[in-house]
C-alpha cells in the first residue's frame, strides 16, 4: 500500500487540536485525506483546518461524557475509511500525591474513550478501514510519577491486542503505536525538565506523526514502539523486569525531585462542550 491510497479516504483524527495529532494532521492532507479533526475547542480546530490542503471537517466536543460522544457521532458521515485515536491525558505525579480526579480522568480519556468509540463506530467502518491508536513506551514500563498514566495506556494496549485477534477474521486492521517522550504541551514543565536531568530522549511531534502515517500507508499494520533505547527497555522489562527495578531505584531520588514540585490535582485547566459544537472547516 501507497501514500497515494490515502487519496479521497475519509479518515476521522481525534486529538487534533495539537501536538501530535495537528501534526498529523497537516501529513495526511498532504496525501489528499479528507479528514475530519476532533477535540475540545473549535477555535484551535478551525485554526487547524486553515492550514490544511483538502476536504476538513470540524467537530469540537468533550468526549469523556455520553453527551459530547453522542455529538460526534451525529456529525459523521455513515462510511469511515480510518480512524486515529490521539486524545489523551497525562498527569506526571506521585501516586501518593495524586488528586483521585486526575486518576479518573486518565482511564476516562485514554482507556474508556476509545473503548467505547471504537465500539460505537464498528457500523461505519468500511470492510478494510484501519484504526490506530496512539499509547505510551510507559504503558509497558512501569514507571515512578506515572503509575496511573501507564496503567491507563497498558490498559489500552491489551484491549487493542485483543480485539485484533477478535476480529482476525475481517478485514478490518488495529494497531497500537507508543511513542517515548515527545515535546508537546501535554508534558507539564516539571516533566519536561526531569526529561532534562535524566537524558531522556525526546522526539518531536512531525516524527512520531510520520511514524503513525507509515503504519496507515503500510499493507499490514503492525504495534511499533519509538525510539531507543526504549524499544530495548521494553523487551527487558519484559524479560527480566528485576534489572529495570534496579536501574530506576538509582534515579528515584531524581524522580521525586521533580514530581513533587506540582500541587496534587489536575495540571491543567479544561474547557469542555458540554454537547460539542461542529463546524466546516474548509
Amino acid at each position: 500500500m501507497s501514500a497515494a491510497a490515502l487519496q479521497g479516504q475519509t479518515l476521522l483524527l481525534l486529538g487534533a487540536s495539537g501536538g501530535i495529532g495537528a501534526a498529523l494532521a497537516k501529513q495526511l492532507a498532504a496525501q489528499g485525506a479528507n479528514l475530519i479533526i476532533s477535540g475540545r475547542n473549535l477555535v484551535p480546530l478551525q485554526r487547524l483546518a486553515t492550514q490544511l490542503a483538502t476536504k476538513t471537517q470540524c467537530v469540537a466536543a468533550d468526549l469523556s461524557n455520553f453527551a459530547g460522544r453522542e455529538h460526534l457521532l451525529l456529525a459523521l458521515p455513515d462510511k469511515l475509511d480510518g480512524v486515529i485515536f490521539a486524545a489523551g491525558y497525562n498527569d506526571f505525579a506521585l501516586f501518593e500525591q495524586q488528586d483521585p480526579t486526575a486518576i479518573h480522568r486518565l482511564f476516562e480519556l485514554n482507556t474508556l474513550l476509545p473503548i467505547l468509540l471504537t465500539r460505537a463506530l464498528l457500523p461505519r467502518l468500511t470492510p478494510q478501514a484501519r484504526l490506530v491508536y496512539v499509547g505510551s513506551t510507559l504503558g509497558a514500563i512501569g514507571y515512578p510519577g506515572y503509575a496511573a498514566y501507564g496503567a491507563s495506556k497498558a490498559a489500552l494496549k491489551h484491549f487493542v491486542q485483543a480485539l485484533r485477534r477478535e476480529m482476525a477474521d475481517t478485514a478490518l486492521q488495529f494497531c497500537y503505536i507508543a511513542p517515548r517522550a515527545t515535546q508537546t504541551s501535554m508534558n507539564t514543565l516539571a516533566a519536561q525538565e526531569l526529561n532534562q536531568a535524566l537524558g531522556s530522549k525526546t522526539d518531536q511531534p512531525d516524527w512520531v506523526a510520520s511514524q503513525i502515517l507509515n503504519q496507515l500507508i503500510a499493507k499490514q499494520m503492525q504495534d511499533q514502539n519509538l525510539g531507543m533505547p526504549e524499544r530495548l527497555f521494553i523487551r527487558l522489562n519484559a524479560l527480566l523486569p528485576a534489572l529495570l527495578d534496579k536501574a530506576l531505584r538509582k534515579q528515584l531520588t531524581v524522580i521525586k525531585q521533580f514530581a513533587r514540585r506540582k500541587t496534587p490535582g489536575l495540571t491543567q485547566s479544561i474547557k469542555t462542550t458540554p454537547a460539542g459544537v461542529k463546524g466546516a472547516c474548509k
